[in-house]
């Protein structure tokens, strides 16, 4: 990957001043999947969100890429921080944006001031989810419409979807403009990733399990015994499903805003 031009083809946005947050979407979004907390907590910290190849505005996979794997896109995320003059960020990573700020850790653990993993999981793929990802695939070659229909009964809180309809079109409208050459890649990507649950063990700097109790992509049983595990690794539970930051931005919010602040008195008193 030629960095300097993918920096060039890479959308991203960058707003405020401070502690730098770096914001991670997940699969079939954009950075507009922060809309409804960005202009918040920009207002604290300086915050960079990025859209991920063939997501949002950036460069769409060519069909020569395979497979899009968390490494490669982790590398971009880099890439991205080290031109706007980021030394060290809290990184949020929703769902696949949490695979791929492991990733980055794995390698890079100095520019981490923090990590929030947001309706994310640290564990590897099981062989049912593999599964999963491969008849997404199927499904995103045949008919790409219903995948991203299927996909949306999954991603809310199934006793509030009623009330979520105009939350629901805007995650939605964002899905159906992803590339599908980009969601394939990236299906298979996340299907052979490594498990990383040892860096929760391994890290020195503060992690968050944000967790849904209401998600039905992550049960939420299996993420707080997996934040348990970790060390400097705290959870709070929030009564959505897979899209928090969505079904509840003020809530979101006010415990990233919390959590960073958090970070800076850890590292101002370390």
């Amino acid at each position: 990957m030629n960095m300097e031009n993918i920096y060039k083809k890479t959308n991203f946005k960058i707003e405020g001043k401070g502690v730098p947050i770096v914001l991670l979407h997940g699969f079939m979004e954009s950075l507009q999947i922060w809309n409804y907390i960005f202009s918040e907590i920009s207002n604290k910290y300086r915050v960079l969100s990025i859209d991920l190849p063939g997501h949002g505005k950036s460069f769409s996979m060519l069909n020569h890429e395979t497979i899009f794997t968390m490494e490669k896109a982790a590398e971009i995320v880099k890439t991205i921080v080290e031109k706007e003059n980021i030394k060290k960020a809290v990184f949020v990573g929703h769902s696949m944006g949490g695979y791929i700020a492991l990733a980055l850790a794995e390698k890079y653990p100095d520019i981490f001031l923090g990590l929030c993993l947001l309706h994310s999981t640290a564990e590897s793929d099981s062989d049912d989810k593999k599964k999963s990802r491969m008849q997404s695939i199927q499904l995103a070659i045949n008919n790409y419409p219903l995948l991203v229909d299927t996909s949306m009964i999954k991603l809310f809180n199934p006793n509030k979807f009623s009330s979520l309809q105009e939350e629901i079109f805007f995650v939605k409208k964002i899905a159906l403009s992803t590339s599908v050459n980009s969601v394939i890649s990236f299906l298979k990507g996340m299907s052979i990733r490594n498990d990383k649950r040892f860096l929760l063990k391994t890290t020195k700097f503060p992690k968050l399990y944000i967790i849904g109790l209401y998600d039905l992509i992550l049960d939420a049983n299996k993420i707080r015994a997996e934040a348990k595990n970790g060390n400097q690794t705290d959870f709070i539970e929030i009564p959505t499903g897979h899209m928090g930051h969505i079904e509840k931005p003020n809530e979101v919010t006010k415990i990233l805003e919390n959590f960073v602040d958090d970070v800076i008195l850890k590292n101002y008193c370390s």
